[in-house]
Parts: structure tokens; sequence; C-alpha cells
């Protein structure tokens, strides 16, 4: 999930990883409220945004056999994703917020569901064969208002599906997803303090240079529409990330 504060003006940063420990995503520097209202069923070239224009559901497999659905995450799921913020545990949800919310207020939740799929893009992973359950996790990401090439990711996932590679999968569709809708760039702040993981970053292709006091800016590029991930340093910079918090 993105984060965002209880003002749009005191958005709280987010991290990327699997209930994201280390990398933090930050939410695009403008008003999520106002973002919404901006015409949120419209693409950046400027064309609707229509029901069909929503990802098919997929199937994978985590490292330990779990077979998982995949499938965007949609106004219908306002309720779960809420009661499943409140099921994360504090050291989750510090992981995943840097100034947590006691629960997702509202307007909040407005903006984590109501979806356009071009600017804001969001995935969730239940149990294949169980799909009634909670949802194990959410990736998303947010396009770069000023440069629509580029987008913002997270994931999180529910405390105890962490570790199993849910995190990892999440993050691979969500970048398959992203490099078919023209973007070429996921972009995050990454802590300096976790050096391992900045350095397996940097040694996969990723960029990587000071942004704030403590926080690295690190840029990867997508793979073009279509391509093999498996095995490839990608697919290594995706696990990196996810089991960062493992």
């Amino acid at each position: 999930m993105i984060a965002h504060g209880p003002a749009p003006q005191q958005c709280p940063k987010t991290r990327l990883g699997a209930a994201t420990a280390t990398v933090r995503v930050v939410d695009p520097r403008g008003e999520p409220v106002e973002e919404r209202q901006e015409g949120s069923r419209r693409r950046v070239d400027g064309t609707d945004v229509g029901r069909d224009d929503l990802p098919a559901p997929r199937e994978a497999t985590t490292r330990d056999g779990t077979m998982l659905s995949i499938r965007p995450l949609l106004a219908s799921d306002r309720d779960e994703l809420a009661q499943g913020y409140e099921r994360l545990s504090e050291e989750s949800r510090r992981r995943r917020f840097f100034s947590p919310p006691s629960r997702l207020s509202g307007s909040l939740l407005d903006y984590l569901t109501e979806l356009d799929f071009d600017r804001r893009f969001a995935l969730v992973a239940h149990l294949r064969d169980d799909p009634d359950q909670p949802g194990l996790g959410v990736a998303r990401w947010v396009r770069d208002r000023h440069d629509p090439t580029k987008a913002e990711a997270a994931v999180t996932v529910a405390d105890r599906w962490q570790g199993r590679g849910v995190g990892t999968q999440l993050l691979l569709a969500l970048v398959v997803a992203a490099a078919e809708r023209g973007i070429t760039t996921f972009v995050a702040d990454v802590l300096w303090d976790n050096k391992t993981l900045l350095d397996t970053l940097q040694r996969l292709g990723a960029r990587v240079e000071a942004s704030e006091p403590g926080v690295a800016r690190v840029e990867f590029d997508l793979p073009a529409p279509g391509a093999e991930l498996d095995g490839t340093a990608m697919h290594r910079m995706l696990v990196a990330a996810a089991e960062s918090s493992s």
C-alpha cells in the first residue's frame, strides 16, 4: 500500500519490501485527495479508463509451493484493507510507515481503493484455492506526476506470510503491469544503514545516490513488456527488495 497521512500535506513516507523493513517508497509530492479528484478515471494521455482496462488475474507459486491468485485491488476491498492493516503487528506497521497511523482513515481508504489502474495501480494476493480468506498482501505503484515513465512502488505482506515469497510474486506482477503501461523506471528511497540491500541493488544495476540525511535514492529500470524475468538481474533485485525484512 502507498501510505498517506491524516492530512494531504503530511503524507508519511513508506517503504518497499516484504512488510517493507528498510526500503521506503515516497508518495508523489501532491495531495492524495486532490489527485483523486483531478480525474483518476483518465489515463495520463487524457483518454478514459474503463473496466476493461483492469489487469487480468494471474496465478503464481511461492517458493514454498503456495498457489496464489493475484488480482486488481478493487473498491469492494476497502473493508478488508482496513481490517488487514489493523491485523499488522506494530513492528510491521513501523516498517511499512515512517509515522504509522493507528488506523486507515476514510479519506485514505478512498485513495487506496479508488484506483484508475493508470496513474495509480494496485494488486492483491489471495490463496488460489481459498479466495474467501483475507488477502495475503498488497502491492502498488503511483506514477510520478512530472514524469509518467517513472513510478514509486510499495508492497505490504501480512505478518504470517512474510518470508515465504508472497512479496516477491507481488513485485514481479507489479513490474510486469508497470512495463505494459509505459513505466520504465521504479524509484525508491532506501535507508543508508541497510548497506547489504543497497550493495545488492547497486551490484544488480540500480542507480544509488544521496537523497536526504540517512536516505539513499534508488532507481532501477524495468524490463521491456513481455521480457522474461526468471533468472535475470531484475528478478534477483526484486527478491532482494522483497526479502529485505525477512
